[in-house]
Parts: structure tokens; C-alpha cells; sequence
């Protein structure tokens, strides 16, 4: 079953849709787009409540874009679902006391539906998988489709008025992401900022 975003999330892209962001470079890209090596992230808060929805081209993940064929590919599907799963070391937040709710992780197009329900995810905090390992993907021949890999991640925080900033290292874990679009919203505010493995950090101002 496909993951639909939450309210907030939707909000979010709803303003990035509307053209409300600017980014520091390539201002024309958005959450629609779809290129290897751009992904892209949503940080949405609302009352205590804080979701993050990354988005991207398997192709940066895991190194292909059509459905798993092999074992080897299940097990590079596997591999990117239990990195992305470990929301600790993905994000580092400044501020705000954020407490982990669960993570969703949404792989459709590239798994069959036998093997979904043990590489598709929703889980809390205690569900936790081993890392495979990073795995070579096969050489294929071009696919007409796209598929993209979204994981949302839902935090809970005690005092979000004081959070700051977050960095977000998911480019030490992917290499193949090389520039990420960030937009965020919160109450009177909202902004974006265009990241990169060496500028990681999003700032709430």
C-alpha cells in the first residue's frame, strides 16, 4: 500500500507546488522533478509535532530504478531500506528536546509484492535491521518508468520553538545524492535552502 503523506507534509509540498520557495540554486526544481543525483526533503512542524519526508530517485539508493530481478537487487533494496531506517544518524537536530514516533518507508515499483511486506517499513523506534552491506547493482537496459524511494519520519518534540537547525547526513550514506532541495514550514514561517555534502544544514530563520 502506497504511503500517503501527512497533513503537514502535504502542506508543504503544496507550497513548494505553488512556487512559494526559492531555492539558492537552480530555483526551477521542485518536488515533482525527477534527476539522478537531486533529492529532496520536506520538514513540516506543527504544535509539537515534527515530520520530515525524504524523496528520491532509486537510482541514488540503490542503483537502479526497475523492479528487483535478482537476489542481489532484493538485498540492495534491503540494504538502502535499514540505512534509511537508522533516523539517528540521518538527522541531528539543534535544539528542541525531538523524540522518534515511527519511520515509513515507501519502495513502490521496485519490489514485488511477495517481498514488499519485508522490505516495505513502518516502524518505531525498537524495530531495528542489521546493515547488508553496500551492494553493486547489474547492468540493465533502460526502463521507460521511474520509481522513487520516500521515507517519512515523525518526531515528537518538547519544546520545538527552540529547535534551530537540523543536519542531515544523508550524503555520507548516499553517495549517488549529490544536491538535495529543502523546504520547510512551520507557524508564520517557512523557508528553503538547496544542500550538499558539504553544506548539510538547515537552518529555521
Amino acid at each position: 500500500m502506497k504511503t500517503r503523506p501527512s497533513n503537514i507534509i502535504a502542506f508543504t509540498i503544496a507550497f513548494a507546488a505553488a512556487g512559494q520557495f526559492s531555492y539558492a540554486e537552480d530555483g526551477a526544481a521542485s518536488l515533482v522533478a525527477h534527476v539522478h543525483g537531486l533529492s529532496e526533503l520536506a520538514i513540516a512542524m506543527e504544535g509539537e509535532k515534527l515530520e520530515i519526508q525524504f524523496t528520491s530517485p532509486a537510482m541514488n539508493l540503490v542503483g537502479f530504478e526497475h523492479q528487483a530481478s535478482s537476489r542481489k537487487e532484493v538485498l540492495a533494496i534491503e540494504n538502502a531500506v535499514s540505512m534509511l531506517r537508522q533516523h539517528e544518524t540521518l538527522f541531528l537536530f539543534s535544539g528542541g528536546r525531538c523524540n522518534h514516533v515511527n519511520t515509513s518507508i515507501e519502495l513502490s515499483g521496485l519490489i514485488e509484492s511477495d517481498d514488499h511486506e519485508h522490505a516495505h517499513q513502518q516502524s518505531s523506534t525498537e524495530h531495528k535491521h542489521d546493515d547488508e552491506g553496500e551492494k553493486e547493482h547489474e547492468e540493465h537496459a533502460p526502463q521507460s518508468s521511474h520509481s522513487d524511494v520516500v521515507s517519512n519520519y515523525k518526531y515528537r518534540c518538547e519544546n520545538i520553538a527552540q529547535l534551530s537547525a537540523v543536519t542531515v547526513d544523508l550524503f555520507e550514506i548516499f553517495h549517488g545524492i549529490h544536491k538535495m532541495n529543502a523546504m520547510w514550514v512551520k507557524s508564520m514561517q517557512q523557508g528553503a535552502a538547496t544542500l550538499t555534502p558539504n553544506q548539510r544544514i538547515v537552518e529555521f530563520r
